[in-house]
């Protein structure tokens, strides 16, 4: 009985989410949607003028290389230094901890004027991107990755395995390599896919400090709202799917490389 009231809930939860979600789905493929509950006719011909778009191609590459990269430098960065921190220096955790609490406690706004004054004069690009928007994302995504590693560190003996490993004859790095980072996988992939998403779907930071310089998928959208509210509908519904892709390739990763390793 207990179960089944779980499935009711979680599919009751379910069921309510995405309602808002199957409306904007179904509103970008109506060519008039007005007196009735559902639409008057359907077309793709919003995805077509969406895809045919020059603008929006850029856009969306701008805002997917833009996030791997910040993804990339905030997980390289944070990752060893929480390990690091957790073995060696566990107090300093703490401060840590409330460090990543600033991104929810400052507004946006403010932080963007910070990162102005941090960044003036600062006008070159590397690899197409203007470094200060970096910055601003591995503030943005801070907390949730480190979140995702501390609370799958917590679930590790980690003095206990780092020990072992040096018992066994292995260095510390082989520790990190072999043992720790293995069992963070989970934690990191779920804090990685939640801060892509939130990174794509950024505009704040991006909008206050670079702007129409370089458009990104949520600056774009923000410059196209006039234009039609079918059309802003099919791109937001193109960013679920989108990051529903992402998801789903990033969850089933090992799976598809054992499946590589296995016909090899």
């Amino acid at each position: 009985m207990k179960n089944k009231k779980h499935y009711v809930i979680v599919g009751t939860t379910l069921f309510l989410l995405s309602i808002p979600i199957l409306g904007i789905l179904l509103y970008s493929v109506s060519s008039l949607w007005e007196a009735s509950i559902l639409p008057e006719g359907l077309s793709i011909k919003w995805y077509k003028q969406l895809l045919g778009d020059v603008r929006f191609l850029v856009a969306l590459k701008r805002s997917f290389l833009l996030s791997i990269i910040a993804l990339g430098i905030t997980i390289t960065i944070l990752i060893p230094s929480i390990v690091i921190s957790a073995y060696y220096f566990p107090r300093i955790l703490k401060l840590i901890e409330l460090i990543s609490l600033f991104p929810f406690m400052i507004p946006e706004v403010v932080l963007a004027v910070g990162l102005m004054k941090v960044y003036s004069g600062v006008n070159f690009t590397i690899f197409g991107i203007p470094p200060v928007i970096i910055g601003a994302y591995f503030a943005v995504g801070f907390p949730f990755i480190y979140r995702g590693v501390k609370n799958s560190l917590d679930a590790l003996p980690l003095q206990s395995l780092v020990e072992t490993v040096d018992i066994l004859g292995g260095t510390k790095f082989d520790a990190f390599r072999y043992v720790i980072l293995p069992n963070l996988k989970k934690g990191i992939t779920s804090s990685s896919i939640l801060t892509l998403a939130i990174f794509l779907g950024e505009f704040t930071f991006t909008n206050l400090l670079i702007g129409g310089r370089y458009e990104t998928l949520q600056v774009y959208l923000y410059n196209m709202k006039g234009k039609s509210g079918h059309f802003t509908s099919a791109m937001v519904s193109l960013f679920f799917v989108f990051i529903f892709i992402v998801t789903l390739l990033t969850t089933n990763l090992d799976k598809i490389f054992k499946k590589k390793r296995g016909r090899k």
